[in-house]
């Protein structure tokens, strides 16, 4: 009986360190997506530099995501853990082309990512 209580809490808290998790999860990617958005916007409206710093900005919110399936690997299948190093990786390819200086080419850099960034926030929402 004691080892059945033991087994219930165990297994309890488990599930609620996993729903934590995908609570981080959630709000990481919408922070990295409003900023993602913003370096978007940015690369429309404004010069190489200002559009440089926001995709730095961009790839240091999303740190936090890839920080979270990177501490909790068992939470996330091998295509979670896969498409967040795929931005991650994309996002150093933006940083790259915006350095050489081709807008047209960091908009194409940079679009990918949007789809990606739904993807994984669609995976990690909560369950209602």
């Amino acid at each position: 009986m004691l080892m059945s209580i033991a087994r219930f809490l165990g297994m309890s808290v488990a599930l609620l360190v996993a729903a934590l998790v995908l609570q981080w999860l959630d709000a990481a990617l919408k922070a990295a997506t409003a900023q993602y958005q913003v370096a978007r916007k940015t690369l429309q409206t404004s010069g190489r530099e200002e559009t440089a710093a926001e995709v730095a900005r961009f790839r240091a919110a999303f740190q936090r995501v890839v920080e979270l399936v990177d501490a909790n690997r068992v939470a996330f299948p091998g295509e979670d853990s896969g498409l967040v190093m795929q931005v991650d990786a994309q996002i150093v390819g933006a940083i790259i082309v915006i350095g050489i200086g081709s807008r047209e080419a960091a908009r194409d850099a940079l679009a990918p990512i949007e789809h990606t960034l739904s993807e994984l926030s669609l995976r990690s929402a909560p369950a209602e």
